[in-house]
């Protein structure tokens, strides 16, 4: 459509030269543009129906169900919410969130003293300690499987004797056991070593490592001696039948850091002087074990490489028999810091533990997770030994149990 003002109507009139060809210049603007707007609606109407496709084929946004369709039910249940999305509010203002749990922290490797326990309280694989190239005398003592053939748990040794009162002789009785059967081991390891040097064609060398294999022999029938009187303590305050054999502890003592809970247990009661410096020594007594317990790797080493030595014959014999010195030194102050630790353990956690608390539970106060073994059938000792693999531990903190007035 073209509009004509008034100016052109009295031109038409008039006749004016021009005219015609005038206005057959003047609508093709007015169509331009009128095609212009009509090409741009048409292109935004395009691109809203590509993204209204794009959004139908993306589905509903993240943490929201699509309706469903009109006469269809919403059989299915709505999607699930993110594990750590925040809700909307409830009518009392509160907001609920849901917080995904945290993975499992792996646990820390276990100590240096931790893993020497572990591997020094092991039983032995050997049938005795005497030498194969021996035959052995009519009054040697009976074989090293025959130690382990009654396993004993601290809360068995606890449940036999019947009375709680006793809980701190039988417990400390129960550790110098264990320290007996550590030492017997590292006995019988430290003769089988000196028995396999080769002190070669030298009279001299031959005698030396005479005198310290003599020693070490000494040093084992000292350890079984020591052993079996501790294994007779045990077995007077647990209250044994007299025919079982000697009993062979499974728990192992603690070797790990104890926590003593001392200000909270004794916040409202005095303490003795004596827990006083149990508290205080512990510390400095786990220090101690563990810087035995490296002592006890390096001996070991500085014993490999005299050995190694020795056989290339860079090193005299008395390199070898320094090294097993050091080493055996170093292995029995191990044990006796070792004792030391738990005997304390035990007396302080005689004192916080009421006399109501189970013996499991006092146990737990020990060394963690102890050991649920009740006397078995006879059967080998290998079978015994393998049902006695011990748990981690980790002791339960004094502050769980009611403090004894």
């Amino acid at each position: 459509m073209t509009f004509f003002t008034g100016s052109d109507n009295a031109a038409r009139r008039r006749g004016a030269p021009g005219y015609h060809g005038a206005m057959l210049r003047r609508p093709a603007a007015p169509r331009v543009l009128l095609a212009a707007v009509l090409a741009m609606a048409w292109a935004i109407d395009r691109a809203a129906a590509r993204l209204d496709a794009a959004d139908a084929a993306a589905g509903p946004p993240a943490g929201q169900a699509s309706p469903p369709a009109a006469g269809q039910q919403a059989s299915q249940p709505p999607a699930a919410q993110p594990t750590d999305a925040r809700r909307e509010p409830r009518a009392d203002g509160t907001v609920s969130v849901v917080v995904a749990a945290d993975r499992a922290e792996p646990q820390p490797p276990e100590s240096t003293a931790t893993e020497l326990v572990n591997r020094v309280l092991e039983p032995l694989a050997t049938a005795d300690a005497i030498p194969a190239d021996r035959p052995p005398a009519p009054t040697a003592p009976p074989p090293v499987s025959a130690v382990y053939a009654r396993p004993l748990s601290l809360v068995e040794a606890l449940e036999r004797s019947g009375e709680r009162t006793r809980r701190l002789w039988i417990s400390q009785a129960y550790w110098k056991v264990s320290a007996g059967f550590a030492l017997l081991r590292w006995s019988i390891e430290a003769l089988e070593r000196l028995e396999l040097i080769a002190p070669g064609g030298d009279p001299h060398d031959r005698a030396v490592l005479d005198v310290t294999v003599s020693a070490a022999r000494a040093d084992l029938a000292d350890a079984r001696a020591d052993l079996v009187a501790a294994q007779q303590e045990l077995v007077d305050l647990v209250r044994l039948p007299p025919g079982d054999p000697l009993p062979w502890p499974v728990d192992r003592p603690l070797a790990g850091p104890y926590q003593t809970h001392f200000e909270t247990l004794f916040a409202t009661r005095p303490a003795t002087g004596r827990i006083r410096a149990i508290v205080r020594m512990l510390p400095a007594r786990h220090e101690a074990l563990e810087a035995h317990a490296a002592a006890v790797a390096a001996a070991q080493q500085a014993m490999q490489m005299a050995e190694a030595a020795h056989a290339r014959g860079r090193r005299p014999i008395e390199a070898v028999t320094a090294a097993h010195a050091a080493l055996v030194g170093q292995q029995r102050e191990f044990i006796a810091a070792l004792k030391a630790y738990n005997l304390d353990i035990a007396e302080y956690a005689m004192s916080v533990a009421d006399l109501s608390l189970p013996d499991d539970r006092f146990v737990s106060m020990l060394i963690g997770t102890p050991i649920q073994l009740r006397p078995q059938p006879p059967a080998s000792a290998g079978s015994a030994t393998s049902a006695a693999t011990p748990p981690p531990q980790t002791p339960a903190p004094p502050a769980t149990v009611t403090p004894q007035n």
